[in-house]
């Protein structure tokens, strides 16, 4: 039996940021209603699913944001696929906490969130990678908003975004989103950490594509999307890191074929949204127009005319976007 208890969690003090995870009594900013909510028999375990790979410099800092969540019920597994630097040893450090960690050669950053789903037994699930973190009380925020809307298939909130040493740069709210929306808009309209799925509805649409990389919170979500309604906790759940060597940053080019599988997958089903299908050429044409705009943006000239192409393929009204010849001149 693991011991759960926050107070013996080991001292942070070796940390080079002061977080506000820090503090081991951190319940004192629960209200009497939310300590009273928290005291219920009945409350539905949440599952984290942590994928990792040489995170060392920021994994602490995850499994702590998670560990001191104020929230009884919750499994934890880290999934790493044997890091080379110092994240196994801070693993160790905190295996007492974690329902269960390894440290394995895996199949990339989806097969290691899969791995988790199948030893979970949560009733609400999520993954957060090993460089975001959890701000305090969002099981809390997220397991109100489970009991409020029963019908939801996935929820979301706002977020942050913090550089390195955890400064914040910016927040953002999300959008709304559903089929339309997210095909219309290339990119995902809420940020990955701060999802947390209803596990009957992952059970239904299936788990994360191990094929894909880049993609996969994407792609479930469309998914999910054709077959349940979300709902959006009004309050920042998380915040999303952005550092060098963030995957975002250095797999650009990797992401857009993703996402052009996604699209013309998606887009080919029977079991997406109709109004998809109605909006086929115009979707398609959109997406190949962005991708266009960011392969010359990063100097991807080949890639950049053959989804110019594309875009006109779909859509020949596309050639008369100056922004986009612009770009391509100007990367020429």
């Amino acid at each position: 039996m693991k011991n759960r208890s926050v107070k013996k969690l080991p001292d942070s003090s070796i940390l080079k940021h002061i977080w506000p995870y820090q503090n081991k009594n951190s319940d004192t900013d629960l209200s009497l209603d939310d300590m009273d909510f928290l005291s219920r028999d009945d409350l539905p375990m949440i599952t984290v699913i942590t994928p990792s790979f040489n995170q060392g410099e920021f994994i602490e800092q995850t499994i702590r944001s998670v560990l001191l969540q104020n929230y009884p019920r919750f499994e934890y597994f880290v999934m790493d696929g044997g890091s080379n630097d110092n994240t196994k040893s801070v693993l160790e450090k905190y295996s007492s906490w974690i329902t269960e960690w390894k440290s394995e050669t895996d199949n990339g950053q989806s097969h290691a969130i899969n791995k988790g789903f199948a030893k979970s037994s949560g009733d609400i699930v999520a993954w957060i990678n090993a460089d975001d973190i959890y701000l305090p009380n969002t099981f809390l925020s997220v397991i109100k908003a489970a009991i409020e809307y029963p019908s939801a298939g996935f929820f979301y909130g706002h977020w942050s975004e913090i550089n390195s040493e955890g400064i914040e740069q910016n927040t953002f709210s999300p959008k709304i989103p559903s089929v339309l929306n997210l095909l219309r808009s290339v990119k995902s309209y809420v940020a990955q950490p701060t999802l947390f799925f209803r596990r009957t509805a992952l059970e239904e649409v299936g788990f994360v594509d191990e094929n894909l990389h880049m993609v996969m919170d994407f792609e479930l979500l469309l998914r999910l999307l054709s077959k349940y309604e979300p709902a959006q906790v009004n309050k920042i759940l998380a915040s999303y890191r952005v550092h060098p060597d963030t995957k975002t940053n250095t797999m650009d080019l990797l992401a857009w074929r993703e996402r052009e599988i996604v699209f013309r997958r998606s887009l080919s089903s029977k079991t997406i949204h109709p109004d998809a299908h109605n909006y086929k050429s115009e979707i398609m044409s959109v997406f190949f127009r962005r991708a266009a705009y960011e392969h010359f943006c990063s100097l991807r000239v080949l890639e950049g005319l053959r989804s110019i192409c594309l875009s006109l393929f779909h859509n020949p009204v596309q050639v008369l976007d100056l922004r986009l010849w612009t770009k391509f001149f100007n990367s020429s």
